[in-house]
This record gives C-alpha cells, structure tokens and sequence, in this order.
C-alpha cells in the first residue's frame, strides 16, 4: 500500500499564521480544475515564497481554490509581487494576497470549514469540548450523562447516515474504514474487533476526546458511548446498544465499548 509505514499525525488548519519578525502573505487563487495548473502555481510561488500551509479543494466542476500561507524568502517581494507571480501562472482565473499585520496573518477569505459533503463545521478545541461535556455531569449528574448519550446518538445517527450507501451491503467487512474515519475527524483512534461470532464488537481508545482533558472522576464517556451505538445503528440499518466496560475517566488505560445488536 502506497504509504503505508508513514506515521499517521494530526492535520494542521491555517485559520491563522504567526512568524515574528517574518513578511507573510496569504494568497487565495481561483484556479482551473485542470491537470497541472496547481502544480504550476506552487512552483512559481515556491521559487519566491517559503509556503507553510496550503489546501485546495474542488469549487464547480471546472474550477478550485487554492489557498497557500507563505514567508516571503526576499525580503523585497510585497502582496502586489506575489500577487503578479500568482496572475501571471497559466490556469490562474484571479487571485488575491494579503500581507501581514506584525507577524500575524489571519485566513480573510474564509468564513469556516465545510465537509468534502458539504457539512458545515466550526473549531473547537478538544479540551474544551471535554471539559464542558464534563460540566453537564457535575451539573446534572446521571441525567447529565443520558444527555450526553442520547446527544451522541443523535450526531453518530445523523453523521453516519450518509456512509450506510457508501459502504454498500456489507458494512461488517468496512470496520477498519469506519475507524479510519473517527480519527481523521479526531474523535479518537479506535481499534475495532468483532467477537461472539461476530454478534459483538469491542472498540478500544486510549486517546477518546472526551476524556483527553479531564481527570478521574468516576464517571463515564456517555457522549462517545453514544456516538458509536448511533454510528452504527446509521451504517447498519438496526439498532445497537452500547457499554463503556473500562475508561480512563474511571482509572483504565483505555476506553472500552462493547456494542451487540438490539433483539427484535
């Protein structure tokens, strides 16, 4: 597999740089879809610029954007030189560059983030979201915690619908993609097993978020509990239930989920 050996690692979002004492640019260009024309335009930038953090993504079905976050090498080079570099490549419709403001650069042209399905999303930091859940518990106690699951539930069913006509008709052979995508979208890595002649699954975290930035304290990963059983409820079409068996919040080195299918 191409690839494979590589360590996997966390995806870095450019919503702002910072460099001191560095001259940043932030270009964004609308570019043809069109094989090469992206290659020609970080080249020509990349003989000026050092780039730090770029993304394209598909805009119609002749058009993308590409948005790169750069040093200037020369120190002489201003938004209107790159931005002449940048026009001036083949495939470049239009573009536009901002500079910096004492060594910060904020993304302007954007206004958020948005799945490769048209999800829209927003940042929150990791900690925070494990603190606030954990909150709602001390707050509300055991019907804080049913809170956070029915919640869970709710977002796996509604997140995982669209993957049920993805994974085709036999999502029980697509396990290892399903855990491929709860860490790309940081919810955890999970390690996936079926038992009990395939009746029952196991998943195992030992980086589950909404524990990552709290301490023991006896209670549960209710949230998570509930976005694996609505997760797979939505792929396989029928109902699961779930139990957290171990978890770090209680003192374990992990996070354990034993799901089974609910008899009808």
């Amino acid at each position: 597999m191409t690839g494979e050996g590589m360590e996997r690692t966390k995806k870095v979002e450019f919503p702002f740089h910072y460099s001191r004492d560095k001259a940043l640019v932030h270009i964004v260009a609308k570019i043809s879809d069109s094989p090469g024309t992206l290659a020609r335009l970080t080249t020509a930038l990349g003989a000026r610029l050092n780039l730090v953090g770029t993304t394209s993504y598909r805009l119609t079905e002749d058009t993308a954007i590409f948005s790169g976050f750069a040093e200037v090498i020369d120190g002489t080079d201003n938004s209107d030189d790159v931005q002449e570099i940048a026009s001036s490549t083949k495939g470049v419709i239009e573009c536009k560059v901002w500079e910096s403001q004492n060594g910060l650069l904020v993304d302007k042209f954007h206004t958020g983030l948005e799945s490769g399905m048209g999800e829209p999303f927003i940042m929150l930091s990791t900690a925070g979201l494990s603190q606030t859940f954990n909150k709602v518990v001390k707050t509300f106690g055991s019907g804080g915690e049913t809170l956070l699951y029915l919640q869970g539930k709710d977002f796996g069913m509604a997140r995982f619908e669209v993957y049920k006509e993805l994974f085709g008709p036999t999502p029980w052979q697509r396990m290892n993609e399903i855990a491929h995508i709860y860490a790309a979208l940081g919810y955890g890595e999970f390690s996936i097993a079926r038992e009990d002649s395939g009746k029952t699954l196991r998943l195992t975290s030992k980086d589950c978020f909404e524990c990552s930035a709290v301490k023991g304290n006896g209670r549960t990963c209710a949230f998570v509990r509930g976005l694996l059983v609505g997760t797979f409820t939505a792929v396989f079409g029928s109902e699961f239930k779930g139990e957290e068996t171990e978890c770090k919040l209680k003192g374990s080195k992990a996070c354990e989920f034993i799901l089974t299918p609910v008899s009808k």
